[in-house]
């Protein structure tokens, strides 16, 4: 008895169901940071939109000035802004080099500094999201078609999880490029326009979409192992054709 009847029926719609759900979460992106001033005026001046846009990567700094008084002497030191201390290592064994969190932003400021940022960051993500989504998802979806009609094995289907392994390596060097860009275009609003307190403003900004639709993380490797995996099938496929001649 099978568990699942209609397993490759059932991926099929999800599959589907993700494609259009991430058309949703771009048009989400394009229409709120496009239309920010007009989402303002319309829920008025006090209303926020704050939401995680990525990660940041702030480096600490590592000589802040103080002021000691020796005597009747003032003597100006230098010290970590971001320090440790430990009740068995000397002062200066251990140091906070940099420092990470979500970074947050409100998508319906008035700043236009910060909503140029945010454009430059978020647009080519979601280009690169919604075109790499789409393209692998409908492949799944066409596996799965190809599965439920009894042809797992056949050379059609072997050429379509070939295109899955190539989309997943292609996602992953897309996903890489968009990472730096990002880091650009946040990081340097970052270190032109924000004042830190400790820690200086011109550290990494990595900015990452949220997970759960596709993530691009380890798609390179995913890839590689799909191009094997369907060459291995590949020669199965010949070895079954084979032998059906020679009956």
């Amino acid at each position: 008895m099978k568990i699942f009847p209609n397993l490759a029926g059932g991926l099929r719609f999800y599959f589907g169901l993700a494609r259009a759900l991430a058309l949703v979460f771009a048009a989400f992106w394009f229409l709120v940071l496009t239309f920010s001033p007009s989402l303002k005026q319309l829920f008025g001046d006090d209303a926020k939109l704050m939401v995680s846009v990525g990660e940041a990567l702030l480096q600490t700094e590592a000589n802040a000035k103080s002021m000691i008084t020796v005597g009747e002497a003032r003597l100006q030191t230098e010290q970590n802004a971001v320090t440790l201390a430990s009740d068995t290592a000397k002062p200066g064994s251990l140091a906070v080099a940099s420092l990470r969190g979500s970074l947050q932003a409100d998508l319906l400021s008035n700043d236009a500094a910060l909503v140029a940022a945010l454009r430059r960051t978020v647009y080519p993500c979601i280009a690169v999201f919604v075109a790499f989504t789409w393209m692998l998802f409908g492949s799944l979806r066409d596996v799965c078609a190809n599965i439920d009609r009894g042809e797992a094995f056949s050379e059609q289907n072997l050429r379509v999880v070939k295109r899955v392994g190539r989309i997943l390596i292609a996602s992953s060097l897309a996903g890489f490029a968009v990472q730096l860009w990002a880091s650009q275009a946040m990081g340097g609003y970052l270190a032109q326009h924000v004042v830190f307190s400790g820690i200086r403003s011109g550290g990494l900004v990595h900015f990452s979409l949220p997970g759960g639709l596709f993530p691009f993380e380890g798609g390179l490797v995913t890839g590689f192992l799909v191009l094997l995996l369907t060459e291995a099938f590949r020669q199965g496929l010949n070895l079954k054709t084979e032998n059906d001649l020679t009956v």
